[in-house]
């Protein structure tokens, strides 16, 4: 049997992109969204969710774009003279210098899943803006602390990649650098996970075509999806005006991911190939038929 989670990322960074989320729940195949609980568009990421229940809400962990809700104090390792999330490069030289905290990532942690839960959302899974949680201090502090909330799976960024040539450019080869540096930073973390009692899908795709999506790449990855449970990160999204002040280098290419999940013809595609769309939220109900990934 094969299972998809189709997860939208940066649900509440900004206004358009809230809207595409929704959009692609209710007129394509996103099953889930992750939610950045420090970003102007959070309070309406918040609102729409809870007026589309069936769409499965995680915690998009951010710890690498605008500010802390934990006071600065608590969270120094974090954070730039001006009281700023360090950039993604900077976090990760801090990581690997050892200077930075797991206890003040737990700090943070707690914050903005206690925002998320008091805002009335039930959150499914945790993952990471940039996939910080890929560091081990982070992914420490994740396993350590979501149980304490009841949530039970965490998104492991090991992409299986495709060798299709066809298909890669300079973007693309950059970005499957990334992939499996992530994938080496990750070799662990399953067993960690499993000792845990923690939840992960089974594979995992999306990072080296970040931005980069076609109608053939998507259409050729719902044929080549192994059994189990499938996780595909999107990030869908309107370049509209509240895309001014956000960072984020992902524009037009957020439009062209929400074309693709709302085309009728990849929902049939799905379907032809017997794939069953799913959440974060019902893995917990099918952990007990579906076995996990050695």
């Amino acid at each position: 049997m094969k299972y998809l989670i189709v997860n939208a990322d940066d649900f509440g960074l900004t206004s358009g992109v809230n809207r595409a989320v929704i959009e692609g729940h209710c007129h394509g195949v996103i099953t889930s969204a992750t939610v950045m609980v420090n970003m102007p568009g959070f309070d309406e990421a918040a609102r729409l969710a809870r007026e589309h229940p069936s769409l499965g809400v995680g915690l998009h962990f951010n710890i690498t774009q605008g500010r802390p809700l934990a006071p600065a104090a608590q969270v120094r390792s974090l954070i730039n003279t001006r009281g700023e999330f360090l950039k993604p490069r900077a976090i990760a030289w801090r990581s690997l210098a050892g200077e930075l905290r797991t206890e003040e990532i737990i700090v943070e942690l707690r914050a903005q899943i206690e925002k998320a839960l008091a805002s009335g959302l039930r959150l499914t899974h945790v993952d990471s803006h940039k996939h910080a949680h890929a560091l081990p201090q982070v992914f420490e502090a994740i396993v350590c602390t979501i149980p304490d909330y009841g949530i039970g799976a965490v998104r492991l960024p090991r992409e299986r990649l495709h060798w299709n040539i066809s298909s890669f450019s300079l973007k693309t080869i950059k970005q499957t650098f990334v992939s499996l540096g992530l994938a080496q930073l990750g070799r662990a973390d399953s067993i960690i996970l499993r000792d845990a009692r923690l939840h992960k899908a089974d594979a995992f795709f999306g990072i080296a075509h970040t931005g980069c999506w076609t109608k053939r790449w998507l259409m050729g990855l719902i044929e080549r999806l192994p059994d189990g449970v499938s996780e595909l990160m999107c990030h869908p999204g309107y370049e509209d005006g509240t895309f001014a002040e956000a960072q984020t280098r992902l524009r037009a290419s957020r439009t062209i991911e929400l074309s693709l999940l709302t085309d009728p013809e990849v929902a049939a595609w799905l379907r032809e190939q017997a794939v069953t769309l799913m959440s974060y939220a019902e893995i917990n109900h099918r952990s007990q038929t579906i076995q996990p990934a050695p």
